[in-house]
């Protein structure tokens, strides 16, 4: 099981009453799907079950409780993995002892977030259509409590033939964006993004305004298939991985892929948000001092088999050793930039490096992307 609730036991106010409630999921020899009960405390402080349902499937992929409807009631929502790989989404709301399935519906990616800035929790739901393009539903709840489409969106299937990751966020411009990375390319394990807004006007999601589909199609379009796009330094915007042109170097000797990366808010005037280097065989990402980006090449290390070395294009002027070291290695002379699958990972500039950017930090460089 996925998501932010890992246990088959959930407590909270359900029903926003103030009492808490609880809600178990299990499995029964007289039904082939998860099942799901509702239990609350009696006058005693005994757990009751007050009513129990059947899941869409034999396995629940990820749980996760949600404000979508008015008041202080908690919906839970329930994602679903069926034996033939298909998965169901369900959204049940308990008041007054009542479990009411407000939702059952076939999915492929969805996210729960305040998109129409109505103040509760908007549904996305993303699906993929028979031609092979990708499908965007943004649902919400009405006044009777059942969901209603407010918007659908479809993305060309000569551009896309799947949706690998949906994320949401404040733009710079203060509006609520959403940031798709679909599956895109010969192969279909190429990555591409696509930026929309909620336009209450018309009450559509719409295309960024800030850059065209297709420019931001060609811009974000990369060959590593995990870097989806993600709010990178925590500031609330989504931030878009890009490779430039110097990208998808190669450490021949060590068979290891690692790739200079630029991470882009196409919200905002100053786009540029992030300059550094992809690991791809321990998944982080190291930011480097933005002065640099255009003038690097990635190179074999004397200071061990899994260190390389950053030298300027123009002069082969060393700027930067990085090495993985058992956790137990001795940081002496390195800065000690975290821990990455059990090792140490260390860093140090090179002889005579001085930066421009005195706000840059090494030991605040590194990112954990899985």
């Amino acid at each position: 099981m996925q998501g932010e609730l890992l246990s088959p036991f959930l407590l909270q106010d359900l029903d926003g009453d103030g009492q808490q409630d609880a809600a178990v999921l299990y499995t029964t020899a007289q039904s082939s799907n998860v099942c799901i009960a509702f239990l609350q405390k009696d006058a005693a402080g005994v757990w009751q079950v007050r009513q129990s349902i059947e899941g869409l499937a034999d396995t629940v992929d990820n749980v996760r409780l949600a404000q979508l409807q008015d008041g202080a009631a908690t919906q839970l929502v329930v994602g679903y993995l069926a034996a033939q790989g298909d998965s169901y989404l369900a959204v049940y709301s308990y008041e007054n002892g009542t479990v009411n399935a407000i939702l059952e519906q076939s999915y492929e990616q969805y996210l729960v977030e305040d998109i129409t800035g109505g103040g509760n929790e908007d549904l996305i739901l993303m699906s993929t259509l028979e031609d092979g393009g990708v499908q965007i539903e943004l649902l919400t709840v009405d006044r009777d409590g059942m969901f209603q489409q407010v918007a659908v969106m479809g993305l060309s299937a000569d551009k896309f033939s799947g949706c690998a990751a949906v994320a949401a966020g404040l733009g710079a411009d203060g509006k609520r964006y959403l940031v798709l990375d679909g599956w895109t390319g010969l192969s279909g394990n190429n990555l591409a993004t696509v930026l929309l807004y909620f336009d209450e006007e018309s009450q559509q999601m719409l295309p960024a305004e800030q850059i065209s589909t297709s420019e931001l199609y060609n811009a974000s379009l990369r060959n590593v298939s995990t870097l989806v796009s993600r709010d990178l330094d925590g500031d609330g915007i989504v931030e878009i991985p890009t490779q430039p042109d110097e990208a998808g170097l190669l450490n021949l000797s060590q068979s290891r892929r690692m790739d200079f990366i630029v991470w882009m808010d196409y919200t905002s005037p100053e786009p540029e948000k992030s300059f550094g280097l992809l690991d791809e065989e321990s998944s982080c990402y190291i930011e480097l001092p933005a002065e640099w980006e255009g003038n690097l090449m990635l190179t074999d290390s004397a200071e061990g088999e899994e260190a390389v070395e950053l030298r300027t294009v123009d002069e082969g002027k060393l700027v930067l050793t990085m090495r993985l070291v058992p956790s137990s290695e001795s940081a002496a002379g390195w800065t000690r930039l975290g821990v990455v699958a059990s090792r140490q990972m260390q860093a140090k500039f090179g002889p005579d490096v001085v930066l421009k950017d005195q706000s840059y930090r090494l030991s605040r460089s590194l990112y954990r992307l899985n």
